[in-house]
């Protein structure tokens, strides 16, 4: 179950804060952060899948950020025949606008996903498991495996999403959302990672724990023997460059390896 927390153009000089986990099986292989090989791929950095090639949160340097979540669904659906991790991958390699790219991606293509692409002018979320496309307005966000609930500025719901808060928003996200709110000023990606740490979340109302406990158990960070927490990514887009930080653990959550690169924005 991954997060992806992220404050968008709500301080002048960092148009975008991200942090996410990727929760994953540990003996699905994959490369840590990186500056990938081959001409066309210079230019990216990130974590790459080694199975299906592609990546779950990566750069470029011109600026542009893509990431994907699964969506939580049946695993017993028939393997679609595109891999969700070229979404990020396709929008990093391509110039078109976040809005364009968007209006490329055959859904029907890939499992349930969710996807957020930056272009440097505007961030984008789209999910084939609704057909939502929403250029997002500045605010807090957090997203998991089920669709982006509404974002909030200074602890208030936007106005551009009508549902209140709902079921769809899980504690981990709710909770990360609000204290990356707290600190996306003048965080550091040290901090941004410290913050993708944390064990545990404040329950949702019992209500809602009825109605979809593992959402009100779900922790931010998840120590597991063979499935569980393997990379904690931090990016901070600045005017001039990207500081970008991804901290890899094995097993019961033991640290790893730990990338890092601060990107000037070409």
């Amino acid at each position: 179950m991954c997060l992806i927390l992220f404050a968008y153009r709500l301080h002048p000089h960092r148009p975008l804060v991200m942090a996410a986990n990727r929760d994953e099986f540990y003996a699905r292989e994959a490369l840590p952060a990186h500056w990938w090989n081959g001409v066309e791929e210079a230019r990216v950095f990130g974590g790459r899948d080694v199975e299906a090639h592609g990546t779950w949160l990566a750069v470029a340097d011109n600026g542009r950020v893509g990431a994907v979540t699964n969506w939580t669904e049946d695993r017993s659906a028939p393997k679609a025949p595109g891999s969700r991790g070229d979404l990020p991958r396709d929008f990093l390699f391509g110039n078109c606008s976040a809005e364009d790219f968007a209006a490329t991606i055959e859904g029907q293509r890939y499992a349930g996903f969710n996807f957020l692409g930056y272009d440097g002018d505007e961030l984008l979320y789209t999910s084939n498991r609704t057909g939502e496309v929403r250029v997002l307005n500045p605010g807090v966000y957090g997203l998991t495996n089920t669709r982006l609930g509404p974002g909030s500025i200074r602890g208030r719901r936007h106005p551009e999403v009508g549902h209140p808060h709902s079921f769809d928003e899980w504690p981990k996200a709710v909770f990360g959302a609000a204290a990356l709110e707290r600190i996306a000023g003048t965080a550091s990606t040290d901090d941004l990672i410290d913050l993708l740490g944390q064990s545990h979340v404040p329950l949702e109302t019992p209500a809602d724990r009825e109605l979809a406990p593992e959402r009100s158990y779900s922790p931010c960070f998840i120590h597991g023997a063979e499935y569980g927490t393997r990379a904690s990514t931090a990016v901070i887009v600045g005017t001039g460059s990207i500081e970008f930080v991804e901290q890899a653990y094995g097993p019961f959550g033991e640290p790893g390896a730990r990338a890092t690169a601060t990107i000037p924005i070409s």
